[in-house]
């Protein structure tokens, strides 16, 4: 076959999205015609189809380089990839060498708008749109951009009331939107125009996403498959779907389907990496986020991911220094602070000395840090108070989504114990530091009413879609029983909740006049203190020194059992359960 048939031929598969069979023609054409700027332009043309954005950079710096005469159209594709690549300045050079070879470019003059208002450039951009409607004053897009670029939004949504046949007002409209309903509506008209662009598919099947509407979104992605099966980011957003939907079989098949046709999406790589956490899989995670990490290396969400790995195969040193990492770059996420409180914990049972003193750094680098406090409290022995409801709050509030999933890894008791001793729950129920509302879900009968209390909002949130309070408050315990009296409650619940409190008489006596059920985790019966916050940041209380406390505020009816509250890492957590009548 001749090279002239092999380029059709080739060139007719690409425009059948057969890029890989094509890609392969032009790579032997290549072979024998090195300096062919023609392949080189379709070639950066896939690889740009594919999401290779490098690739397709060097193949327009090709098309450009071996061209007889400069053609507009290699500039334009190379500022094309350059925007893609953020390379901003480098993108709105090569369009304005497309403007200056075709003065009447219009999509050349468009671009050259929408880099100038992403490069701060506003005047500069209003005269490129001006010029783009010089060109054709009927060119809509450069229209909708001038209205969109100038947040002249209400022109804009007119204009896609007098043109509702323009695509491209449709889909800019959609793009101007922050309500998601709106953006589905210009986005449907768009894609019924053009049903075939799948720009427009992917961004509706996005949308759809955003609004959990999951199965019309997975049929738009398949959509974008059936017309480009390289898109990249079809793959990934079914990828996406099936993990948010635990079928981690079909997640996979297309995250690795993306992988083959680019590596170089961080994101892909993170997503991957969870699911393959979410299975257990701990190597493979780690090389996927090893790899995220190479690709954004400024990433404090990539350090962080790849430390609870790293946390998880039990190299904790390492896993500290990305945490540190990542909260340094990000001091008020509190989710990052949460877990190097906890990871230095861990460190604390096999080398005190060691999380002693990156904690009391943490602390000198962190003053005002609530979590850095409570970890230096904890592993310096120190009993300061003060701060126990804000941490709590501050706590909760940040492991409010996965608590209920987290807590199961730990084989919660207390109920299950409770349960054993309380066959029937009657009347009006009060539970203390109700979270999410387990108590009630397990609990809760015809016979008895739930009111919980929480410090966290978040949790109660969550507590609230259960449907099984009738009154839930946002409150700290004592402060809600000082407004509350306990006696107003047929039987009073505090289950894992005492263990965030050390000095229990103001609580205890705050619930003398009615029937309380609550736990502590157990302390050391040869320690010198009645209480005390254990490495892990939470509070054990001897059971001697409890049963004194009882006593001394004339509690009549105690009853204790000793319990395993949890497992952590693998060891029974143990604990009192205590019944006051």
């Amino acid at each position: 076959m001749s090279y002239d048939l092999m380029f059709q031929k080739a060139i007719e598969l690409q425009n059948a999205g057969a890029l890989n069979q094509a890609e392969d023609i032009y790579l032997k054409i290549l072979q024998v015609m090195p300096e062919n700027s023609d392949v080189w332009n379709l070639l950066g043309l896939i690889a740009q189809s594919k999401g290779n954005l490098t690739r397709a950079e060097d193949c327009f710096l090709n098309a450009i380089k071996y061209a007889p005469t400069p053609f507009f159209a290699h500039f334009f594709n190379l500022a094309l990839v350059y925007k893609s690549l953020n390379k901003l300045n480098e993108a709105r050079e090569a369009v304005m060498r497309s403007v200056q070879l075709k003065p009447d470019f219009k999509e050349g003059f468009n671009l050259l708008g929408v880099l100038e208002v992403n490069l701060g450039l506003h005047n500069d951009a209003v005269k490129s749109f001006c010029k783009a409607l010089e060109v054709d004053e009927n060119y809509q897009e450069a229209r909708a951009n001038l209205c969109f670029y100038s947040k002249d939004f209400d022109a804009l949504y007119r204009l896609a009331t007098e043109h509702p046949d323009d695509f491209n007002v449709q889909l800019m409209t959609a793009q101007a939107s922050d309500d998601l309903s709106y953006k589905e509506k210009y986005l449907r008209r768009a894609v019924d125009l053009v049903p075939d662009r799948t720009d427009a598919l992917l961004l509706l099947a996005d949308t759809l996403r955003e609004q959990n509407n999951f199965n019309e979104a997975l049929t738009f992605y398949h959509k974008v498959l059936n017309i480009d099966e390289n898109n990249i980011f079809a793959c990934l957003g079914l990828a996406d779907i099936y993990l948010a939907e635990k079928n981690f079989d079909k997640a996979e098949k297309y995250y690795l389907q993306s992988f083959n046709i680019s590596r170089d999406i961080a994101e892909a790589h993170i997503n991957y990496g969870t699911l393959l956490f979410e299975e257990r899989r701990l190597n493979e995670a780690l090389e996927e986020y090893r790899q995220a990490l190479q690709l954004a290396p400024n990433s404090p969400e990539i350090r962080y991911n790849l430390a609870l790995i790293l946390k998880e195969t039990g190299d904790i040193e390492e896993a500290l220094g990305l945490m540190f990492d990542a909260h340094l770059k990000e001091p008020e996420n509190d989710v990052f602070a949460i877990n190097i409180m906890e990871t230095l914990a861990i460190l604390f049972e096999n080398n005190a000395e060691a999380a002693l003193k990156i904690a009391e750094n943490w602390q000198k680098t962190a003053p005002d840090n609530i979590f850095s406090k409570r970890i230096l409290a904890a592993l310096s022995g120190s009993d300061d108070e003060k701060d126990n409801v804000i941490f709590a709050e501050k706590l909760f509030d940040n492991f409010a989504p996965s608590y209920e999933n987290t807590l199961q890894q730990l084989e919660p008791n207390i109920i299950k114990e409770f349960m054993k001793r309380n066959k029937k729950l009657v009347g009006h129920i009060l539970d203390l530091g109700c979270g999410t509302g387990l108590a009630a879900v397990n609990l809760k009968t015809k016979d008895n009413s739930f009111t919980g209390v929480d410090v966290s909002e978040e949790m109660l949130k969550l507590a609230k879609q259960k449907n099984l309070y009738d009154e839930l408050y946002n409150a700290d315990i004592v402060s809600f029983l000082d407004k509350h009296p306990a006696r107003d409650y047929d039987v009073v619940l505090a289950f894992d909740v005492f263990c965030y409190l050390g000095d229990l008489e103001p609580v205890l006596k705050a619930l003398k006049g009615t029937e309380v059920w609550f736990s502590v985790e157990s302390g050391d019966e040869d320690m010198n203190k009645d209480y005390y916050l254990s490495s892990r940041g939470r509070y054990k209380h001897k059971k001697s020194a409890v049963l004194s406390l009882l006593k001394k505020l004339k509690f009549k009816s105690v009853n204790d059992f000793d319990i395993v509250l949890r497992k952590e890492n693998g060891n029974d957590v143990n604990g009192v359960l205590f019944h006051l009548s």
